[in-house]
């Protein structure tokens, strides 16, 4: 369980939904619709946030745009993107064209459930052509069904469904069901805890994760002989472009003060251990790690050759 929800986080965090999240490759059964959506598509653009459903162990966003324009990673980073996502030139889409932004939801409802929100042009009249036409992508045939009163597409063991233009909603078969729910029952509030929510909205950030550690399944993290783990409640990281490549900041929360200061201790020695480099392949510079009360403030950066390391070796994190 715990190297399949580590992996999935990895794979949505990148490019919004991965083949390699929970689920089973079932096909979407067809639902007969019961009743017109309530909440209209101009009210989810202007907030998305309002289709995730409560209980997420980890929140993350990506601005594509802010990646693809890194002067070292940039190219990798497009790479990956159209590596990864599920369909491209079949369907008139190009990640690295198309793609401005992913926020993107773990869940453990049915195994590791992901949930994306996908922000950048999408053309559903070359989607439904090629499912109908049964065109081979790099994730297989498109399957096209319904459900919530909206067309659903599906391929391995991805779902996702246009709700405009500019607006895709996808994941594994539990969480989008849970989304297309809530879209047919009206609901438009926040029910994301707020925290995680307000991590992903800070201003300028390329990259944002806030993680609850607390609710993960446990001794999710038991096996990992890391300095610093010891009484973590959740994590919240920012990242954002500056020389000489991406500067990350965040804060690493505890139980108490006091494990607060041990943990700080420990995660410095181990942001600061050659270990890391040799293991990773990466050089962090400027490592500062502070306890604050029950927290560990946290930043550090890497040059954009270290993250261009970090890209390239992705594809092995994930699994190919």
């Amino acid at each position: 369980m715990r190297n399949a929800v580590l992996r999935s986080s990895f794979g949505v965090a990148l490019v919004a939904f991965s083949l390699s999240c929970g689920g089973g490759a079932r096909q979407q059964e067809v639902v007969t619709p019961t009743a017109a959506p309530v909440v209209s598509v101009d009210a989810i653009e202007k907030d998305p946030a309002v289709l995730f459903p409560s209980s997420a162990l980890a929140m993350f966003t990506v601005d594509a745009h802010a990646f693809y324009g890194s002067p070292t990673a940039g190219p990798q980073a497009a790479h990956l993107a159209e590596k990864y996502f599920p369909v491209g030139a079949e369907v008139g889409f190009s990640a690295s064209r198309d793609l401005d932004r992913a926020t993107s939801a773990l869940y453990s409802t049915s195994g590791a459930d992901a949930l994306a929100i996908l922000v950048g042009r999408f053309d559903e009249a070359k989607i439904s052509e090629a499912a109908k036409a049964k065109t081979a992508t790099k994730a297989g045939v498109i399957v096209q069904s319904t459900y919530a009163n909206r067309t659903l597409y599906t391929l391995s063991n991805v779902g996702f469904t246009v709700l405009s233009p500019h607006l895709v909603l996808a994941g594994t078969e539990t969480s989008i069901r849970r989304a297309l729910d809530r879209l047919r029952d009206g609901k438009t509030t926040r029910d994301a805890p707020a925290w995680m929510l307000q991590t992903l909205g800070s201003p300028g950030a390329a990259a944002a994760a806030a993680v609850d550690l607390k609710a993960f399944p446990p001794n999710t993290f038991s096996g990992l002989p890391i300095k610093g783990m010891n009484g973590i409640t959740a994590l919240r990281l920012l990242g954002n472009f500056q020389p000489p490549g991406m500067h990350v900041a965040g804060s690493v929360t505890y139980v108490d003060a006091q494990h607060a200061k041990t943990g700080a201790e420990g995660l410095q020695s181990v942001l600061q251990s050659p270990l890391v480099g040799m293991t990773l392949g990466i050089q962090l510079r400027d490592v500062k790690v502070q306890p604050a009360q029950s927290d560990a403030q946290v930043s550090f950066s890497l040059d954009d050759s270290s993250l261009e390391g970090v890209l390239s070796r992705l594809p092995s994190m994930l699994g190919g």
